[in-house]
């Protein structure tokens, strides 16, 4: 196990960009760890701590993204309602609850997407007095 594990550090290493994250990843296996590959996110690509954490926010902002995206198109959501309402919500904020190791990933998909579906159903307007009155 720990030679399987030195192997992916070697080969992160080495690697850059969402590869190099992406292997890092692998080796963790509770939200609590993620905190800790800043740090190794910071030895990676060679900068201060503060900006690891914004390079391992953007990797979770992207994947985020992308999960979001596939679910909507997947449940007929148009791409340009999807990014037009994708601005309405705080994406970034849960990618850095994610990187601190505060939420798990599908979490904040599942949290995200409701919101955008809320988003969507906003959008349509209602015939019910009581809905529309109460809201």
């Amino acid at each position: 196990m720990e030679k399987n594990k030195n192997n992916l550090n070697n080969e992160s290493s080495k690697l850059r960009g969402r590869t190099a994250i992406s292997i890092q990843h692998q080796n963790i296996s509770a939200a609590q760890e993620e905190k800790r590959l800043n740090s190794k996110i910071s030895e990676m690509y060679g900068v201060d701590s503060d900006e690891a954490i914004d390079i391992h926010v953007n990797y979770h902002l992207d994947r985020i993204s992308a999960f979001l995206l596939r679910r909507a198109r997947k449940n007929g959501m148009l791409e340009s309602t999807f990014f037009k309402r994708l601005n309405s919500l705080n994406a970034i904020g849960y990618a850095y609850s994610i990187a601190q190791g505060e939420l798990l990933e599908m979490a904040a998909v599942d949290i995200l997407y409701k919101q955008l579906c809320n988003l969507h159903n906003n959008d349509e307007p209602t015939d019910d007095r009581y809905v529309s009155f109460y809201g």
